[in-house]
């Protein structure tokens, strides 16, 4: 959590801060994707300073540092330098005043985690920003592309359409709402975001055009079941204009092979154990019986036999961390996922990995992966809060280890120290949470 000052004009509002808004309104998404950096404009104005200034300001230094790594592209450093400034500033997300400075080291953190892929974390920095300012129509487009990654869409379409008031001409707002309409089925609406996204910024045509022809042929293949056959031919003349190697491509998909199918079907059939699982096998057995040293060269064997397999991988990976060799293990794991579907068990692993790796960021998403797939998984609850709470997230920490012990009670010894410090942590921030806003209102 974000330390205080009580000091006469340690807030953002004072003259000595130098903070640039880097990150203003943002460019065009793809599906799933954060907005690129090239639209981005400023929205904090800066006045120049002297660089005795800059140096004797603890605020100034990380948050230029922030600055170049966020356009750099390095993503977990620009994190670390805009926390090291809300920390310098006193930054509180519950301010007794409007301060667009603040805001703008929150919502540039925002962005920093949205790129490194943590939607969940940076929506909490958008929301603090938009607390401190929240006529600024950039965080409210940020925020909703972190709900769109969430699968949140209903605040999605309700942030980008916030972004949209504030800012009419605002593509990027009217990108991300058309990509949400897009995945709730309401294909005139994403029809005509998209379109009034690429007329607001022709430069957006490479990532709206394809969305646009998605639509377009979606709205003729639900026209086509509604018996509207004038209406479908002329979407679909629309989608084959603007995508003519993704009609085809659907249309193929529509139209699948019998013969195929059948000599799958017969190889399905008849199973064959190989060299390869038999190896595997072994592995398992010795693994069991605690011989990792032997159980890694069954594993490995059944590698180099058959390259293809998920299973060995996973196993491997789960014996190289029993082993104390985190970094190894994770690069089995994405092996794994990348051979088969992702599981529950891929998630729980990764989950652990990621902790003994101290990144609580990854910790937390692979967890939250993992319940999605079991929501009664009482030992991911508890890594989760483990996460937050290495994170400062103490609420969210504190949520998920009282749902560890409350679905095993036979975990409470083990998570009642973690849950001990996040309430101790709580406490300390909104102490000092009170003594800022008490500083904000005392007298020059």
């Amino acid at each position: 959590m974000f330390s205080s000052r009580s000091t006469r004009g340690a807030c953002f509002g004072s003259a000595a801060v130098i903070c640039v808004g880097l990150v203003g309104c943002s460019g065009a998404v793809g599906d799933g994707d954060v907005a690129p950096q090239t639209t981005t404009q400023p929205t904090d104005e800066t006045t120049p300073t002297s660089p005795v200034a800059v140096a004797l300001n603890p605020v100034a230094e990380p948050t230029e540092a922030g600055g170049k790594l966020l356009a750099a592209g390095d993503y977990e450093q620009a994190v670390e330098q805009f926390t090291r400034a809300i920390k310098a500033a006193g930054a509180s997300a519950q301010p007794v005043v409007v301060d667009t400075a603040a805001a703008s080291l929150y919502r540039n953190r925002g962005v920093a985690y949205l790129r490194m892929g943590f939607p969940d974390t940076a929506k909490e920095d958008f929301t603090a920003s938009i607390a401190i300012a929240p006529a600024d129509p950039a965080t409210y487009e940020q925020r909703a592309i972190a709900y769109m990654q969430l699968g949140d869409l209903f605040n999605a379409i309700r942030d980008s359409t916030q972004a949209i008031r504030l800012n009419p001409r605002n593509a990027a707002a009217y990108h991300t709402r058309g990509l949400v309409y897009l995945r709730r089925e309401q294909f005139d609406r994403s029809v005509a975001d998209l379109e009034q996204a690429l007329a607001e910024d022709p430069a957006l045509t490479a990532v709206a055009t394809p969305k646009l022809g998605e639509a377009y042929y979606r709205w003729s293949e639900q026209l086509a079941d509604d018996g509207d056959e004038a209406g479908a031919a002329e979407k679909l003349a629309r989608a084959e204009l603007l995508v003519p190697e993704y009609v085809l491509a659907q249309q193929k998909i529509a139209e699948p092979e019998e013969v195929e199918v059948a000599v799958l079907e017969q190889t399905v059939a008849k199973p064959v154990i190989t060299e390869a699982v038999e190896h595997f096998n072994r592995g398992v057995e010795l693994q069991i019986r605690g011989e990792n040293d032997q159980a890694i060269i069954e594993f490995t064997e059944s590698i180099t036999l058959d390259r293809e397999q998920a299973a060995p991988y996973l196993r491997r990976g789960e014996t190289l961390l029993a082993m104390g060799f985190p970094d190894t293990a994770l690069e089995d794991f994405q092996t794994a996922e990348d051979r088969g579907s992702p599981s529950a068990e891929i998630h729980r692993l990764k989950a652990r990995t990621y902790l003994a790796l101290e990144s609580p960021h990854r910790a937390a998403m692979s967890a939250t992966d993992a319940l999605h797939d079991n929501p009664g998984d009482a030992s991911m609850y508890a890594l989760r809060g483990e996460a937050y709470l290495q994170m400062e997230n103490w609420d969210r920490a504190i949520v998920d280890l009282e749902e560890a012990i409350r679905r095993d009670p036979g975990l409470k010894d083990a998570v009642t120290p973690s849950l001990t410090a996040a309430r101790k942590g709580r406490s300390e921030a909104q102490a000092k949470r009170m003594q800022t806003a008490y500083s904000v209102t005392m007298p020059e």
